[in-house]
């Protein structure tokens, strides 16, 4: 069976990924890359298969990772064009894949090269600013979907705001837009008392009286989680390591906020699986979730990757009753343990396993004792850091990737499911 491609992920170090830098923009620029656009990795200088396994030779590095999807194009013959998962890179100029069949010819011919696709997702709204950066609103086009609500990213220097503070997109689920400033029905975070409290920056002329923002995606900081500092401290120059990943019904973008650090922000958005009998609203947002001024000292990893299996804060687009009111929700594991991590960081004794460090799918569980779904495709491990920073492994015919992750005052690891190998 071939290896599925619905699942893809983005690392900076890909050929031509866009880079989070302490720069406005720096957010939307992966968005658009990885969700719209996709990123042109290079040329093939040969495709050689030998029955249904295609090695493919770059002209030049490919800085792809094992388990990436890639797309190739231009192959005179058409069996060879379309996308594959990499099963393996055995130098910095090859990788291997494998075809559905035997293809007609052992040796491609044709003007070939590779690209990662992007998920898919559309961007119908968005605006751009002279001081740089903009905003943007994205949404799936999977119709099949009970809702599609856009993602709106402000990623601009507000007004209120300072040039050299931290860097972050401000976020929020909006039911529908007409245009990237116009807003209609359900929104997440939302105060009907302050309808701009998310989106629009206030100011007493000092850090202390200084609000910008209530739900964020932080790209670049003075200072890495699990370390507690304010918005207003200065951010360094130099790119942070993320990865992406996702379907065309959700994603997760987990970036560090310095540079050389692997402790990342599980930030994500779309589609979760509902347990409800109806549910048209099955849309999550997680995002560090504060609204503070910004010269108070904060933790950033506010998130669902916050405690690693403690119950965190979660924005979903409505209540279970479908009322239109936002709902903060909290997250939990299914099984094993779901308190905080211990002193040492670890959920699990240092215990040698048999096999794979257990890890399990996280829950969303609603105010008013209701167990409302599944989080796509996010599993907790419990150990604190059993794996190396992106390290892939197998499982019951599956590959995945451990990430690592900060919480509060410690970090920790999740784990994705890339697919069917």
């Amino acid at each position: 069976m071939v290896a599925s491609t619905d699942i893809k992920f983005y690392v900076h170090t890909n050929n031509n990924a866009p880079q989070l830098q302490n720069a406005y923009g720096s957010m939307i620029n992966v968005l658009n890359a990885c969700l719209v656009d996709g990123i042109q990795i290079g040329s093939i200088s040969s495709l050689t298969a030998s029955g249904k396994t295609v090695t493919a030779t770059f002209s030049s590095a490919h800085n792809l990772m094992q388990y990436q999807v890639i797309k190739i194009a231009g192959a005179a013959q058409a069996e060879f064009n379309g996308e594959h998962r990499v099963l393996t890179a055995p130098n910095a100029q090859t990788i291997t894949f494998e075809l559905a069949a035997v293809p007609s010819v052992t040796a491609a011919t044709g003007t070939i090269t590779a690209s990662l696709p992007p998920l898919g997702w559309e961007k119908p709204f968005s605006s751009t600013n002279a001081n740089g950066g903009g905003k943007a609103a994205y949404r799936s086009k999977n119709l099949l979907l009970a809702s599609r609500p856009f993602l709106r990213v402000v990623d601009e220097l507000d007004p209120a705001y300072t040039a050299t503070y931290a860097k972050f997109a401000k976020v929020g689920i909006v039911e529908d837009m007409s245009d990237i400033n116009t807003m209609l029905g359900a929104q997440a975070p939302y105060d009907s008392t302050n309808p701009d409290q998310n989106w629009v920056g206030s100011t007493g002329g000092t850090a202390a009286t200084t609000f910008n923002g209530w739900a964020k995606w932080y790209y670049a900081k003075s200072s890495d989680a699990p370390v507690a500092t304010p918005d207003s401290a200065n951010a360094a120059a130099g790119v942070r390591n993320y990865i992406l990943i996702g379907t065309d019904s959700w994603f997760y973008v987990l970036p560090a906020t310095i540079t050389n650090s692997f402790n990342k922000m599980c930030y994500g958005f779309g589609n979760f699986q509902s347990l409800l009998a109806v549910d048209t609203a099955s849309t999550f947002l997680s995002s560090t979730y504060d609204y503070k001024n910004v010269g108070a000292a904060q933790y950033i990893a506010d998130t669902v990757a916050a405690t690693k299996g403690n119950q965190v804060s979660l924005l979903l687009q409505r209540k279970y009753d479908l009322s239109a009111a936002p709902n903060t929700a909290r997250v939990c594991t299914l099984a094993i343990n779901s308190y905080a991590q211990t002193t040492t960081g670890a959920e699990s004794s240092a215990v040698s396993y048999q096999g794979v460090i257990p890890f399990t799918p996280v829950v969303i569980y609603e105010t008013g004792s209701v167990v409302r779904g599944v989080l796509p495709n996010l599993h907790w491990l419990f150990q604190q850091k059993p794996f190396t920073d992106l390290q892939k492994f197998s499982k019951d015919g599956s590959a995945f990737v451990a990430v690592t992750v900060a919480s509060a005052t410690l970090s920790g690891q999740v784990v994705f499911n890339l697919g069917k190998l």
